[in-house]
């Protein structure tokens, strides 16, 4: 569960999401503290509503993918580790697009947060085709919408063991 507000972008800090959520009867005792907390955090904040959705398995990593505007270049995209440790590590990579394949995977191979993408220490190898995928696709987006998205910010993206995917968790655009 989490409250939707275009005003709060950071829902962890903000106490405004709840996981493990079991049943009905769940849903309906964590309602009430999840808004609680977001007129806490935000009393102005317009809240849109609450967002159920299925819990999401365990991924290999978390990572992710943006687009920002450069004012001199335009838009550029963004990758890097995700999650709260894109704050932490800084680790990330900057491209303008649209990206071919190999830029794409030069970009994830460019970070840090690579190793844990190719089996660190005993863990599945993640699906890096389809993060590779994924990136491109974003690039081509980012350009074909230059003229209107001022940025974008998928966070975190998930990536999953070798051949199982990609699924975005977050994500928030704003438009030109």
């Amino acid at each position: 569960m989490k409250v939707m507000s275009p005003q709060i972008m950071h829902k962890t800090e903000a106490g405004i999401i709840a996981v493990g959520v079991k049943d009905a009867g769940d849903v309906r005792g964590r309602y009430r503290a999840l808004l609680d907390n977001a007129r806490h955090f935000a009393p102005d904040a317009q809240i849109d509503g609450i967002l159920v959705q299925e819990m999401a398995e365990k991924p290999v990593a978390e990572v992710i993918l943006g687009v920002t505007r450069d004012p001199q270049f335009g838009p550029a995209v963004v990758y890097g580790t995700g999650g709260i440790w894109v704050e932490v590590l800084k680790d990330s990579a900057l491209a303008l697009p649209p990206l071919s394949r190999q830029e794409a995977l030069r970009m994830i191979q460019s970070t840090k947060g690579y190793r844990l993408l190719a089996g660190f220490r005993g863990m599945p190898r993640a699906d890096v085709e389809a993060l590779a995928d994924t990136l491109v696709k974003l690039g081509r987006l980012a350009a074909e919408g230059a003229d209107k998205v001022a940025g974008l910010d998928i966070n975190p993206l998930l990536v999953y063991p070798e051949g199982r995917g990609v699924l975005a968790v977050d994500a928030l655009i704003e438009l030109l």
